[in-house]
């Protein structure tokens, strides 16, 4: 059940991974905004972001098929540990909460909600061969 949510997770952050760094127009569209409302650093640094997206999935699916989703786990959740900080830090910046943040809570959230469902599978797990 871990390595299966890992997995599962990894699919939905490749699939942004894609998009932000090969067609960044479509996931503006697909995020309810126009293209000519992103700048040129605002697509470079989602690019990024989408970079990083696929290497985490793809190194999340490796350990998860090698047994290793405790590590796994760890990378998923400091992610979005440091995207939440981006968050945070934009509104102490004096950033209004825009459509760009919200959709940033919204990907959190469901990352959040993705990592802790593993962490619960993997506790319950332990719990089991602990008996």
């Amino acid at each position: 059940m871990v390595a299966k949510t890992l997995i599962r997770g990894s699919i939905f952050r490749a699939a942004y991974g894609v998009l932000a760094l090969l067609l960044p127009n479509l996931l503006v569209k697909l995020a309810g905004m126009q293209p000519e409302q992103i700048d040129q650093d605002a697509r470079y640094f989602n690019r990024l972001f989408g970079g990083r997206d696929l290497v985490v999935a793809g190194a999340t699916v490796a350990a998860a098929k090698a047994g290793a989703e405790r590590e796994a786990l760890k990378a998923n959740i400091f992610c979005e540990l440091t995207d939440s900080v981006s968050i945070i830090e934009e509104l102490r910046a004096g950033r209004g909460f825009d459509q760009t943040l919200a959709i940033a809570v919204g990907f959190n959230v469901i990352g959040y909600l993705t990592w802790l469902k593993a962490l619960r599978a993997l506790r319950a797990g332990s719990d089991d061969t602990a008996s």
